[in-house]
C-alpha cells in the first residue's frame, strides 16, 4: 500500500469553531435517523458518529446561527449519505444504467417554486432532499434557487463521470481533471450553502461576473485538491476510484505518490493565492463598475469571508475526520497519523482585511 507524509499546507486564516456544535451533532443524528439513513446497510450509528458532520459544519460555518447550522449540517449529512449509497449501489458494481435511473429522479425533488408536486420518495436520499428543499428555499431568492439547483445537478453528474471512468479504467489528464472537478465537483454547491449560512446572498447583478466566478473556481479547486490529498487512501487504494488529483499526477507525470502529493499541494496553494489576489484587486473595481450599494458590497464581503472560513475549517476537519483517518473500520493509516505540518496560521493581511467585515 502506497503511503506518504502530509505536505505543509498553506492555511493563512485560522479555523474557528461554531458554539452550536453539540446541538448540530444531536440534531443531524436524529435527522438522519428520521430520514431512514441509519441501519440501511450503508450507514450505522457508529459510522455517522465517526464521520461527525456536525463537527465539520461547525468548523466550516463558524458564524451560522444555531437553526441555520442545523440546516447546513443536514445538507452535508445528505450529500455524504448520497455519495456512500451511490458507491454501494452502483460504483462497486459499475452499474451505469442503474446509476443513471437513480440520478434522473433527483431533480424532480427540487422544484424552483417549492409548490410543484414531486414523486413519492423511495429511499433516504429522496426523503432527505424533500425535507431539505422545503426548509431552504423560503430563505433564498429565485436566482439563488436556480444557481443551487444547477450546482446540485452538476454534483450528481460527477457521479456519472466517476463511474464511467471506473468502468473504462480512464484516468483524466490534469487539465481535464481540474476542469471537470470544477464543473461537477461538490465545492460550487458548498459555496452556495455559504450564502445561506452567512445570510449573504450574492446579488444577482454580479453573481455571474468574472471576479465572482474566479472566487468560486479557486475556492472549488482548493477544496477539491485538499480533499484529494486526504482521501487518496480511501478513494484510490480502497475504493478503486480514478477521479483523484494525486492519482492524476502520478499517472500523467510518472510521479511517485509523495511527489504527486507535493505537486497537488503546490497547485492548491496557487489557487488560494489567486483567490486572495482577486479579493484585493478585482472586487473594488467590480463594486465601482456596478455601483453596488453599501449593503450589497457588505453581502459580497460576508460571502467571501464565509468562503475563507470554509477553507480553514475544512482543513481542520480533514485532520480529524474518521472518514479519512481510519482503515477498514479501525486501524489507523500511518500516512495520516504521521506528523502533520499545518502551515502558517497567522492572520496575515488577507485575513485581517476580511476580518473587518465581521464587525
Amino acid at each position: 500500500m502506497a503511503s506518504f507524509t502530509m505536505p505543509e499546507f498553506y492555511v493563512p486564516h485560522p479555523a474557528r469553531m461554531n458554539p452550536h456544535l453539540e446541538r448540530a451533532r444531536a440534531h443531524s443524528t436524529q435527522w438522519a435517523r428520521d430520514m431512514g439513513m441509519l441501519g440501511t446497510g450503508v450507514w450505522t450509528d457508529e459510522i455517522l458518529a465517526g464521520d461527525d458532520y456536525g463537527h465539520m459544519c461547525a468548523w466550516t460555518h463558524p458564524d451560522a446561527p444555531a437553526e441555520i447550522l442545523d440546516l447546513i449540517t443536514d445538507w452535508y449529512v445528505w450529500v455524504f449519505y448520497f455519495d456512500d449509497e451511490f458507491f454501494a449501489e452502483f460504483k462497486q458494481s459499475k452499474d451505469v444504467s442503474g446509476a443513471k435511473a437513480y440520478l434522473d429522479r433527483l431533480p424532480a425533488f427540487m422544484p424552483l417554486n417549492g409548490t410543484d408536486p414531486w414523486p413519492e420518495p423511495q429511499n433516504p436520499t429522496e426523503r432527505g432532499l424533500v425535507d431539505l428543499w422545503q426548509r431552504t428555499i423560503p430563505l433564498m431568492s429565485q436566482d439563488w434557487r436556480r444557481r443551487f439547483t444547477t450546482s446540485t445537478h452538476n454534483l450528481l453528474l460527477e457521479c456519472m463521470w466517476e463511474i464511467k471512468n471506473i468502468e473504462s479504467g480512464t484516468v483524466a489528464n490534469p487539465i481535464e481533471y481540474i476542469e471537470m472537478r470544477r464543473k461537477v465537483g461538490g465545492a460550487p454547491w458548498s459555496a452556495n450553502l455559504v450564502e445561506v449560512s452567512e445570510a449573504a446572498e450574492v446579488p444577482a447583478s454580479v453573481a455571474g461576473t468574472r471576479p465572482l466566478r474566479v472566487l468560486s473556481d479557486t475556492f472549488s479547486d482548493a477544496i477539491h485538491l485538499r480533499n484529494d490529498i486526504f482521501s487518496y487512501e480511501r478513494e484510490v487504494l480502497r475504493e478503486g476510484e480514478n477521479s483523484n488529483g494525486v492519482l492524476v499526477f502520478e499517472k500523467f507525470f510518472g510521479h511517485d505518490t509523495q511527489t504527486a502529493v507535493e505537486a497537488v499541494n503546490t497547485l492548491l496553494t496557487s489557487r488560494l493565492h489567486q483567490f486572495e489576489n482577486t479579493v484585493f484587486t478585482e472586487l473594488p473595481q467590480l463594486f465601482a463598475e456596478n455601483a453596488l450599494s453599501p449593503e450589497d458590497q457588505a453581502r459580497v464581503l460576508k460571502y467571501v469571508k464565509g468562503l475563507q472560513d470554509w477553507q480553514s475549517g475544512g482543513h481542520e476537519w480533514h485532520l480529524h475526520a474518521g472518514r479519512y483517518t481510519k482503515v477498514d473500520g479501525g486501524a489507523g493509516n500511518s500516512a495520516f497519523f504521521r506528523t502533520v505540518l499545518r502551515g502558517p496560521t497567522g492572520l496575515g493581511t488577507s485575513a485581517a482585511w476580511l476580518g473587518a467585515s465581521r464587525g
